[in-house]
């Protein structure tokens, strides 16, 4: 029998464990928001929980239901898979049962579909619609259908990008796509915005949006903790500021207070025949009585009535839904409320008066990461997922922009050339990139099939932009021909390349080449290297050429011969590396000849540098180049210390273990690092108390226990006859210290296999026999008394709790325990150090004499199954991470409770903490988890399905390049450096006649100008500008004219960025504050384009 004393002692222990389930389960005690890891027993679900109370609704109710289909342009299937299989189907039965009952209505936000459905039927007579309609064509049908009202396009985007992956170009050129596309299809627009389905959303957007003329945007989705706030306050519709852009005029934004989809699986018309009048009018009512509170009391209550991919079977949802608001009519339950159809613009303009008439609430942040469900359900894996597709997009992008601005540029010197037909093919481009920011695209949460069209079409669209540069530079007759051979070809084209691309792709496209029809040792008719710069700053940049012959020489435009950095002979092939610098906004040449043109210039067989010599592998390594000194040495677990001008950074590749059978982690969401080891520190916590426990209570009455009764321990403040207070605080220090050691053995040192078992229930008892056995040991034989024992019982869960929130960089592990081995090779071109991580992961530090500030860290990643790479960068105590997008620099700091997953951000261009600065080519998570750690996620591959929509596991144990570009310089301005990594110089390969003087048309008097995209306007020769910056801009002095091409007359117009409709002021200066952006409208008078006198002009 247990004795009365240890059932009276137990009082202690019951009351220390209600303490704590009620700080664990009550959110309102806390003074602060709970740790994301504390569990939730009785903290209210996320507000979509249908178990609401029932309250009367209040009177004169008016419920619009909103038919609409929701079609992801590649997911599960690809682009043209969807269309196909339902997309086709559902616009053409979609606009046959409007146009047979003018009071239904439909809502469509998804632009690339009805681009691709104007394009196969849209002047083809439909034949479905009865009596003389049937002649009519689809186009006819559905412009007739937004005339009346029936049809609303909504967003007014090419395609519904990822919000935080997306650029500051790449989201203005989706708007202006997406809007030219529905003029010219449809002769329709849009100021609604539309991003139901976005991975989260980045304050940028209702910047953008407003710019662009929008009045409202409609959002969908929202980590549960805000849309609980935002809900309970009745606020789902506020007024959104960017609080990045100051001066930003706010967008109305409406909130989905659930998920985009129908309100029941009863609504399901796709799947099921069934109409039950009086259950479906019980369901709406039900969802009115949970939506009613969550917005202002305007008396209007918003119902999505579709989902994804449907309407397939139109004939019989529209039916149901006709007869469902006929029968409230006649409802005894529905005397105060009205059912009806609406379209989106059609309930906002119901809920507008009252909004007019009441303050709305102002939100000036963002929606970012999200997390749809409690327990670390973070979707932060998207910035690590497929990142080719994330490189891809990103350097299709960079030669999309960069054409674009060389078009105009040419068009402003008045060459002669199919103007509109290149346009048309440029467009086809920038819709190719819109796809690719598709939120199902450069996340990586497409199956592989959708990802494999993805690719391709990216590839088609960097073909076709290179070829549109080709024929820019160097018009021809046959431009049509040569681009459509573009789009059949999966060859690269060897006449264009971006001067960025270092073998991530393929070997290729790292290399111009002039082709053996053009230069061979038996006849070299020669070429023209032409070197095309868009940025507002000149740019020095290496040049690789493969030439078929050895007789071949290099002179610039005046004649005189090009110097090498590099000549060898592969594969029969001369490869030769050279150096240009190039104008702002301009271009520079080189001529490939013979001896017979050029007698002075060198042969490139008589320049042929011997291939530069490999270093033996070694712990140290130094890299030279431009004057610029690294030294590089290797650490211990992988660890590389970099020195450089005094300033030290070190580098380590790390990963994060992902245990399938605790949570899975899939395409969307990171893993739950502490409720994977939480398994493990619940045994230990357990078998801890319980033989602490035992101990005790075998202790108590007898003065010994077991076969520990001859052991006694002197007298002593841990002992069972020291203070109470003292042996109390030394038996939490000892429990607080096994919970921190606890941590950091699961974390760091036991085997991945065995944390695998041992969470699976799998020999759970070798991690539990031996700490039950220490506990009991240590207990008796200090004779531990009650208090003692309940205070290093919850000191050791503390402990736990507390080395998981402030030892979050713990939970990630070294990918190697050994020092690297730096093998290095020198060259005039770049020095490099290439070290072997894993058996399929190796890193280089390179510098190059383009960039020689900029310390490349390039990794080839193989990412086995159920791991998240990173690369871990540590320099400093700098603790603001700040992001660059392109248009400004928004700080992210997470709180220490967050976890891992939680703490991870997007960076499109730039990520910097402190002075340390890290430029990216591609899209990476970044996340920074104490004081000068900067960790970038770089590859993951996962073998479980975290159940979001994707049918099948993301596993992508392909390699993959991910390069870091580390700026040496503390003191250099992060965005203009960012400007010259990310705008690239593009190098054609054009006939030997053609003209290679400098033709700089413009060049800057404010060099941290930044342009966004520069574009002729497709009926005249002038050109507008996207621009930001800081500080006040003198108009007449922003741009000089240096060649001679063109004159600039007058004042500038300055114009408004709507795409919908564009005002122009007059204006002689302008002050854009930081982030912001203006539309320049150069008014230009061409020598070649134009017979007007500059007076003429001006008059």
């Amino acid at each position: 029998m247990v004795s009365r004393r240890y059932l009276r002692s137990g009082k202690t222990l019951a009351l220390a464990a209600v303490v704590l389930a009620v700080l664990w389960s009550n959110p309102q005690v806390l003074p602060v928001n709970k740790p994301s890891w504390m569990p939730r027993f009785g903290e209210p679900g996320p507000p979509t929980d249908r178990q609401q109370p029932q309250e009367p609704l209040p009177r004169n109710l008016t419920l619009h239901l909103l038919p609409h289909s929701h079609s992801d342009i590649g997911w599960n299937l690809s682009f043209e898979g969807y269309y196909h299989a339902s997309v086709r189907q559902v616009l053409r039965r979609a606009s046959a049962e409007l146009w047979a009952d003018r009071a239904r209505r439909f809502t469509w936000g998804d632009l690339a579909f009805l681009d691709m459905w104007m394009d196969d039927e849209g002047d083809t007579a439909n034949n479905v619609l009865a009596g003389a309609d049937a002649v009519l064509t689809w186009r006819q049908v559905l412009k007739e259908l937004i005339r009346r009202g029936q049809w609303e396009v909504v967003g007014g985007t090419y395609v519904s990008p990822d919000e935080g992956l997306t650029t500051w170009w790449a989201h203005n050129t989706i708007v202006d796509a997406g809007h030219r596309t529905l003029a010219a299809q449809l002769n329709a627009t849009t100021r609604v915005g539309w991003q139901i389905d976005n991975f989260g959303h980045h304050n940028t957007v209702p910047h953008v949006l407003s710019n662009a003329g929008y009045s409202w945007l409609v959002l969908g989705r929202m980590a549960y903790r805000d849309l609980y706030d935002f809900a309970s306050k009745s606020t789902l519709q506020f007024e959104w500021r960017s609080s990045e852009h100051e001066g930003t005029q706010g967008l109305r934004t409406h909130f989905l207070a659930e998920h985009y989809g129908l309100p029941s699986t009863a609504f399901d018309f796709d799947y099921t025949n069934v109409c039950d009048e009086d259950v479906l009018l019980g369901e709406l009512q039900q969802l009115a009585r949970r939506h009613v509170r969550q917005y202002p009391a305007h008396g209007h209550v918003l119902v999505m009535m579709g989902d994804d991919f449907r309407f397939v079977r139109a004939a019989r949802a529209f039916g149901c839904l006709d007869r469902l608001i006929s029968a409230s009519r006649q409802h005894e339950n529905w005397r105060d409320m009205k059912l009806q159809y609406s379209t989106m613009s059609e309930y906002l303009n119901s809920v507008q008066p009252h909004l007019d008439a009441h303050a709305m609430r102002v939100h000036g942040g963002d929606f970012y990461p999200y997390q749809d469900k409690p327990i670390e359900q973070y979707w932060s894996g998207i910035l690590g997922s497929r990142p080719y597709l994330k490189w891809l997009v990103r350097d299709t992008e960079q030669i999309v922009q960069h054409v674009e601005a060389l078009v105009a540029m040419q068009r402003m010197r008045g060459t002669r050339a199919a103007w509109s037909t290149l346009e048309q093919h440029l467009e086809f481009c920038r819709k190719q990139v819109a796809i690719g920011y598709h939120h199902d695209a450069i996340t990586g949460t497409c199956t592989d099939d959708a990802f494999a069209d993805y690719v391709k079409r990216l590839r088609t669209a960097a073909r076709v932009a290179l070829r549109i540069g080709h024929i820019a530079l160097q018009p021809v007759d046959d431009a049509e021909q040569q681009i459509s051979s573009a789009y059949n070809s999966d060859q690269h084209i060897g006449s264009a390349y971006n001067t960025a691309t270092r073998d991530v792709d393929n070997a290729a496209r790292d290399w111009l080449e002039v082709a053996p029809a053009q230069c061979t040792d038996s006849a070299c008719v020669g070429a023209a290297v032409v070197v095309t710069n868009t940025l507002l700053a000149a740019q020095d940049v290496v040049v690789r050429l493969h030439v078929h012959s050895g007789s071949a020489v290099l002179v610039d435009e005046a004649g005189v011969a090009v110097q090498p950095v590099h000549v060898q002979v592969v594969d029969n092939m001369y490869s030769v590396e050279f150096m240009v610098s190039v104008p702002a906004l301009g271009a520079r040449g080189v001529v490939v000849g013979n001896r017979t043109q050029y007698a002075n210039a060198p042969m490139l067989r008589d320049q042929i540098i011997a291939a530069p010599q490999i270093e033996q592998a070694s712990l140290r390594a130094e890299l030279h180049q431009g004057g610029v000194h690294v030294r590089l040495r290797s650490e211990r677990n992988g660890v590389v210390r970099i020195e450089s001008g005094g300033r030290v950074v070190r580098h380590q590749m790390r990963s994060y273990f992902t245990n399938p059978y605790v949570q899975s982690s899939g395409a969307y969401v990171m893993h739950s690092f502490n409720l994977m080891y939480s398994i493990v520190f619940w045994i230990f916590g357990g078998m801890l108390a319980g033989g602490l426990a035992l101990a005790w209570l075998v202790h108590v009455g007898t003065g010994h226990i077991l076969w520990l009764r001859h052991v006694r321990v002197p007298y002593s403040p841990i002992g069972a006859k020291g203070t109470t207070t003292a042996g109390s605080v030394v038996a939490a220090v000892i429990g607080s210290v096994c919970g921190a050691i606890s941590v950091f053995y699961a974390a760091q040192k036991v085997s991945v296999n065995r944390l695998d078992d041992w969470t699976r229930g799998h020999g759970v008892f070798l991690l539990a026999a031996p700490v039950f056995c220490a506990a009991y040991v240590v207990g008796g034989a200090l004779r531990w008394r009650k208090r003692r024992v309940c205070a290093c019982v919850v000191s050791a869960v503390l402990g736990v709790f507390l080395a998981l929130a402030l030892g979050r960089a713990w939970q990630s592990r070294a990918m190697t325990l050994r020092r690297l081995q730096f093998t290095v090779e020198n060259s005039d071109v770049c020095s490099t150090a290439r070290a072997q991580v894993t058996e399929g992961t190796s890193v280089e530090f390179r510098l190059c004499a383009d960039t020689p500030y900029l310390l490349q860290l390039s990794t080839l990643v193989h990412a086995p199954n159920n791991r998240e790479i990173i690369a871990r960068l540590q320099h400093g105590q700098g603790r603001a991470l700040e992001l660059f997008d392109g248009a400004s620099m928004r700080r992210r700091r997470a709180s220490i409770w967050t976890p891992v997953p939680g703490t991870f951000y997007p960076a499109p261009l730039l990520a910097r903490l402190g002075e340390l600065s890290v430029h990216v080519r591609q899209p990476v998570g970044v996340s920074s988890l104490s004081a000068g750690m900067l960790d970038v996620l770089v590859h993951r591959s996962m073998t479980a399905n975290d159940f979001r929509g994707l049918k099948r596991p993301l596993t992508d144990t392909h390699p993959a390049r991910a390069t870091l570009f580390v700026d040496l310089r503390p003191d250099a301005d992060p965005v203009t450096v960012n400007n010259r990594v990310n705008t690239p110089p593009l190098a054609f390969v054009l006939p030997p006649h053609a003209s290679i003087s400098p033709h700089s048309a413009l060049h800057s008097a404010a060099p941290h100008l930044s342009l966004v995209g520069i574009r002729a306007e497709s009926d005249s020769v002038d050109m507008r500008l996207l621009a930001h910056r800081s500080t006040e801009i003198s108009m007449h002095e922003l741009l000089r004219n240096t060649a001679g091409a063109a004159r600039i007359h007058g004042d500038w117009s300055l114009c408004n960025t709507s795409a919908v409709q564009r005002t122009e002021t007059q204006a002689s200066h302008v002050h854009l504050r930081s982030g912001e952006q203006a539309l320049f409208h150069l008014k230009i008078d061409s020598d070649h384009s134009s017979g007007r006198s500059e007076q003429q002009h001006k008059n």
